[in-house]
């Protein structure tokens, strides 16, 4: 029986002290956090749907109407609601004692603490209270994670809602009767309810069934709670409330053959897809080498203790899963890592169950050379040396996180010449708003990359941005801030007074614009610059004579 932390403070204490501090950590850094792409899209729905609940408590008759759900769950609907429901209804109680970003983000990272929480918990209770605490901690530490946790977009909550099922598969599998199947259904449904992409977690728990459970009855099991799992996903989408049918028909197409194509810049090209290896290399590119060795000596763990925990096996299944899916074409992958995220939450898990295996042979080998006295020091300093090297990189990169590389490729130096991107999301937009205050003329126009406009329209309503200024966007592009009178430009980037430039070198996808940009600035001196290493992440130009 795995002992408790500091043989005191039991294991749920400590998860909850875990996600508080991750909360605290979370909120001190959030504005430092730049908004990303898909971030007033989430937050427009998150305001529609939550308006939805509040009225529909008041005067339900008349929201459960075809035509008033049209009216507020119509916004959005290319991903399900789930998230942005719960989002919406913290924005709507936070928002009247904090900024509007932060009370749009603050949902989501209470889901992100309790995920640190959770993963905390279900390692400690199986494997003991260190390798809980240095799961947790390389959970925290991976920085392009650490920076997802912050925002109102789906990445992390999908990660954490598919964990929350994997954590009550475990707690229900010995137990499988008609209470479980409902537990567990309705976690997986809501997982689905958060992002399509919570349907890989199933196949990896029959894939676990398959070697280490195989019952006529644990198969049951979980096609029951499939069926559970599909209610609850209905149930959980108004949308879907009408004409049901068609609209799930619809969405998935929209999800598959009629989903946008989305270009992935890998190996200096540009891919749709990208090729079957991409997602297994990015993987090694963004994980911490610390993490990565740990998490190996986690996986030969979990095969010499097969016959007495499987659980470490279940973390494999699921920390490969999604990146098998992306590498075989069966799930789309853009944006480098973002549409694998859950994989970390499970290798994070293993790196714990690893190091806490590296350090007891560590201690054993300590205390026959050396005083008994020195092992605990020594211990610690080894410690420090598993996380320094990422957070020091972290620390030098912050607050773009999204640039970070690891030692085994090189750090973002060795990713550029790899041929791997530089950044994306528009987080760095935030560097160039100060620029623009001060320099910019009333009606100067902001180029910036297509479809990215929102961003500043955000920045705008935030107050951070001057509001009598105009960004470059298509006349049919719409806004997701200004429903109304978007102070857009349908302009050039030869005719603009101001071009943000970030170097995600996938912004060829869908207008082919980078290279003719790049070639057009070659002799042109940005007037800001920010850049880690020598390798540029953002740039700001200036042309007073437009």
């Amino acid at each position: 029986m795995p002992e408790k932390p500091f043989r005191k403070i039991p294991n749920w204490l400590a998860a909850a002290l875990i996600a508080l501090f991750v909360l605290i950590l979370l909120l001190t850094t959030n504005p430092d956090i730049g908004v990303t792409w898909d971030e007033p899209a989430y937050i427009n729905a998150s305001e529609s749907y939550s308006t939805w609940v509040i009225e529909f408590f008041k005067k339900p008759a008349q929201m459960i109407k075809q035509e008033s759900i049209d009216q507020y769950w119509a916004v959005g609907r290319e991903h399900p609601p789930l998230d942005k429901v719960w989002s919406g209804l913290i924005w709507q109680a936070a928002r009247h004692f904090t900024d509007d970003l932060t009370a749009h983000r603050l949902g989501n990272m209470i889901l992100s603490a309790a995920l640190a929480g959770l993963l905390y918990l279900l390692i400690a209770e199986n494997y003991g209270w260190r390798a809980g605490l240095f799961s947790a901690a390389f959970l925290i530490s991976l920085p392009r994670f650490f920076f997802h946790m912050h925002l109102a977009a789906l990445g992390v909550p999908a990660a954490a809602m598919i964990f929350a099922t994997v954590f009550v598969f475990w707690k229900t599998k010995d137990n499988p009767d008609w209470k479980s199947v409902l537990a567990l259904g309705t976690v997986w449904g809501l997982a689905v309810a958060t992002k399509v992409n919570g349907v890989f977690v199933m196949p990896a728990l029959f894939v676990w069934v398959w070697f280490f459970k195989y019952q006529r009855r644990m198969f049951l099991y979980l096609l029951f709670a499939s069926l559970v799992a599909f209610v609850v996903f209905v149930l959980t989408w108004p949308w879907l409330y009408y004409q049901t049918g068609s609209r799930i028909w619809a969405y998935v197409l929209m999800i598959t053959v009629e989903h946008i194509k989305l270009a992935q810049f890998y190996l200096h090209k540009l891919h749709i897809p990208p090729p079957w290896h991409f997602a297994t290399v990015m993987f090694v590119a963004v994980t911490p080498l610390a993490m990565l060795l740990s998490w190996i000596v986690g996986i030969i763990r979990s095969v010499r203790e097969r016959k007495s925990n499987t659980l470490g096996f279940l973390f494999l299944i699921n920390a490969i899963f999604p990146i098998f899916m992306v590498s075989i074409g069966v799930s789309s992958v853009f944006d480098n890592e973002r549409l694998f995220m859950p994989a970390f939450i499970f290798v994070a898990g293993l790196a714990g169950i690893g190091l806490d295996c590296a350090l007891s042979h560590f201690q054993g080998w300590l205390s026959r050379i050396i005083k008994t006295k020195l092992i605990l020091p020594i211990t610690a300093a080894a410690l420090i040396l598993a996380f320094l090297p990422q957070m020091i990189s972290a620390a030098r990169l912050y607050p773009h996180l999204l640039s970070y590389y690891s030692a085994s490729v090189g750090g973002l130096p060795g990713a550029t010449e790899f041929g791997l991107e530089t950044t994306y999301w528009c987080e760095t937009y935030t560097e160039g708003l100060e620029y623009l205050n001060q320099h910019a003329e009333a009606g100067d126009v902001v180029w910036v990359d297509p479809f990215s406009h929102d961003v500043l329209f955000y920045y705008m309503k935030l107050g951070r941005l001057r509001d009598d200024l105009y960004i470059s966007a298509h006349p049919q592009a719409g806004s997701q801030v200004y429903k109304e009178n978007a102070p857009m430009a349908d302009m050039s980037y030869q005719e603009a007074d101001f071009i943000f430039l970030q170097y995600r070198q996938s912004s060829t996808t869908y207008l082919g614009w980078a290279y003719p940009i790049l070639a057009w600035l070659e002799d042109k001196t940005p007037v800001l610059q920010i850049s880690h290493q020598s390798i540029p992440l953002f740039e700001v130009y200036h042309f007073p004579d437009n």
